[in-house]
């Protein structure tokens, strides 16, 4: 690679990057809408809302899916703040219903 490609491609690998992240913004809220459905369901099923072994289920899943570079554990971390984060905006969507 010259000199004169590097602008280009350090260009073309962020638009890509820029990308992702739109995919990644709309999947991460498409996941929110599925998880407030099934909040709706639970709740009015008096079912817990919250389940330390399916959300451990989760992170099994996705360290065993993970294909890297991210390591299995930072993968765990990331899906554990994914689901924090939701739980958080179901437990304020709850406030602000009552």
């Amino acid at each position: 690679m010259t000199d004169f490609d590097t602008p280009q491609r350090v260009e073309e690998l962020r638009r890509r990057v820029n990308e992702v992240d739109d995919q990644l913004v709309r999947i991460l809220n498409e996941r929110a809408r599925i998880v407030q459905e099934l909040g709706k369901y639970k709740w009015e099923s008096g079912v817990a809302l919250f389940d330390p072994r399916r959300e451990e289920e989760i992170l099994r899943r996705v360290a065993k899916i993970n294909e890297g570079p991210i390591y299995d554990t930072s993968m765990r971390d990331i899906f554990e703040l994914i689901m924090h984060r939701i739980r958080d905006l179901e437990a304020e969507r709850r406030e602000f219903s009552n």
